[in-house]
Order: structure tokens, then C-alpha cells, then sequence
């Protein structure tokens, strides 16, 4: 068979094109996951002293009107329970937020390696393609060479 750089141009672009789809489909579902997954996180950076969408009080403050309302907190007044209360209450949500953003940077790295793995495979491809040519430009030189 004579040496036909057409089949190995038009096998690059077919890499090329599948990569380059399957690379984008990768970057828009990761997108979607870390909107989807920092959505939660600001919520609940929002939550403790935010208000709610009816216009109640936030994680904090409700807490603190709970303790003024039993007298252990107030002008003056700063009971063991409640400041036991508060550091706990800030503990838990310190957690929860770490939790979550480590939930999400996993996430992301899941991402981040199918995109190296892409890119390897791409790479694969065409080492594959320039091994192939040159196998056939060899056999070709070498069957020039017969002719002899």
C-alpha cells in the first residue's frame, strides 16, 4: 500500500474532535457539580446571621434571643451555658462547612483527573497515529527498495 498522509490526517482529527467533546462535556459537568455543591456551602455561610426568607432570624441570633429570653444571657449577663453554647454551636458549623468544602474539592479533583486521563489518552492517540505512519513509510521505503 502506498504511503497516504490523508488516513493519518483525517485519524488526528478524529482524536482530535473526540477528545475535544469528550474534554468539554468533562469542564460543563464539573461546572455543574461545583455550582451544585458551593450553592449549600454559602447557605449555611449565610445561615447563622442571615435572615430567613420569612424574615426570621438567623442561626446566631436565634440562639442568643433563646438565652436573653431564660435570663443567661443579656446587658451585663453572660452565663457559662450560653457561651458553652455558642463555642459548640460555632464548633459544629466550623465542621460542617469544612466537611463540605472537602466534599467539594474531592469532587473537583474527580473532575480534574478524568480531564488529565482525557488529555493522556489524547496524547496515546496520536503517538499511536505517528507510529503507525511511520510503520508505513517504512514498509513503503522498504518495498521501494525491493524493486531494485
Amino acid at each position: 500500500m502506498a504511503f497516504d498522509p490523508a488516513i493519518y490526517e483525517a485519524a488526528r482529527r478524529n482524536l482530535l474532535a473526540n477528545f475535544s467533546q469528550q474534554a468539554a462535556m468533562n469542564a460543563y459537568q464539573r461546572f455543574l457539580a461545583q455550582t451544585r455543591a458551593e450553592r449549600p456551602i454559602q447557605m449555611a455561610r449565610e445561615r447563622a446571621f442571615g435572615t430567613t426568607a420569612t424574615g426570621g432570624l438567623g442561626e446566631v441570633p436565634k440562639l442568643t434571643s433563646s438565652y436573653a429570653r431564660r435570663g443567661l444571657y443579656g446587658r451585663g449577663i453572660r452565663s457559662g451555658a450560653y457561651s458553652q453554647a455558642l463555642n459548640e454551636y460555632a464548633r459544629q458549623r466550623q465542621r460542617d462547612l469544612g466537611f463540605a468544602q472537602q466534599d467539594l474539592e474531592e469532587m473537583l479533583r474527580g473532575y480534574d483527573l478524568r480531564q488529565t486521563g482525557l488529555r493522556s489518552e489524547y496524547e496515546r492517540g496520536l503517538a499511536d497515529i505517528e507510529r503507525d505512519k511511520a510503520r508505513q513509510i517504512r514498509e513503503d521505503a522498504q518495498a521501494l527498495l525491493n524493486f531494485r
